[in-house]
């Protein structure tokens, strides 16, 4: 069977640019969503557009999201924090729901195949990630749009750990991921595998990986052994702890990187989750190699 391969990335948020996701989308349609939705659709937008997709008609696409705190004001106000009932309004209640994200992102742009929500703590990104080449694996779908967001306000700030200095993330990342061979598109990265806690040593070989791209809390002395030679690269510390979003934004960056990456997620009270991404060549005929 074909790998599953990375075509297309987006990335929006408060330190990236083009984070206006009236810029992206316009305003049309982006009334009574909240900003955790806005964000996610604005980064699924602009991964469209770096792949070169116009049309998914003609391919079953699926939309699988992750996120821990992305509605949670929503959910705090709709549950009651102690405004009357004049303070909560019918459209209030859609999006109270964590599917919200997943589905304005199906119902924006037109798709009809599987449609997931992901929040599974600090594994989540990466939980997502792996969920994706699943359905593309037992051909539930030929195209899939993996999302993860986080937002940066007073009631997430009341349940999340910050990184500091650099706080918490606020924005979303996106990927889209094909069946090798199934679509024009071209590829950029090979998703390589994945594994859990010590299995995770088995996706290695010696001096495999160029970059291992840590958690949201740092390197994990686990894989130090595993990983010696690598850069290390610290997302978090430039964005923000990142949560559910993490190991999206960790794909999207790995698919520049020179090398193989290691994506690693959770830890601590979580488990560690990790995913292989690999580069790829191409052969003359336009094969991957």
């Amino acid at each position: 069977m074909s790998p599953s391969v990375i075509v297309g990335t987006g990335v929006v948020g408060t330190r990236f640019p083009d984070h206006d996701p009236t810029a992206i989308l316009g305003k049309k349609g982006l009334r009574y969503k909240d900003e955790a939705t806005r964000l996610a659709m604005s980064a699924a937008q602009l991964a469209l557009w770096n792949a070169g997709i116009v049309d998914s008609s003609d391919m079953t696409t699926a939309v699988v999201v992750s996120s821990n705190y992305g509605n949670l004001d929503t959910v705090c106000r709709v549950a009651g924090d102690g405004s009357g009932p004049g303070e909560r309004g019918p459209m209030d209640l859609p999006n109270a729901s964590s599917n919200v994200v997943a589905s304005s992102i199906a119902i924006r742009f037109g798709y009809f195949g599987p449609n997931l929500m992901v929040c599974s703590g600090a594994a989540s990104g990466l939980d997502a990630v792996i969920w994706a080449h699943r359905l593309l694996e037992a051909g539930r779908a030929a195209r899939v749009l993996v999302v993860g967001v986080e937002v940066d306000n007073a009631v997430v700030s009341r349940f999340a750990t910050a990184r500091e200095p650099s706080g918490l993330f606020h924005g979303a990342a996106c990927v889209v991921l094909e069946r090798a061979g199934l679509s024009d598109s071209v590829p950029r990265a090979v998703f390589g595998g994945c594994a859990r806690g010590g299995a995770i040593a088995d996706l290695l070989d010696a001096g495999q990986v160029n970059q291992w791209y840590v958690p949201d809390f740092g390197p994990v002395a686990a894989l130090a052994d595993v990983t010696a030679g690598a850069e290390v690269i610290d997302i978090a510390s430039r964005v923000g702890a990142a949560s559910g979003a993490l190991g999206v934004l960790q794909a999207a960056s790995a698919v520049a990187a020179p090398g193989a990456s290691l994506l690693t997620v959770g830890g601590g009270a979580d488990p560690l989750v990790a995913c292989l991404i690999t580069p790829i060549s191409l052969t003359n005929s336009g094969e991957l190699s």
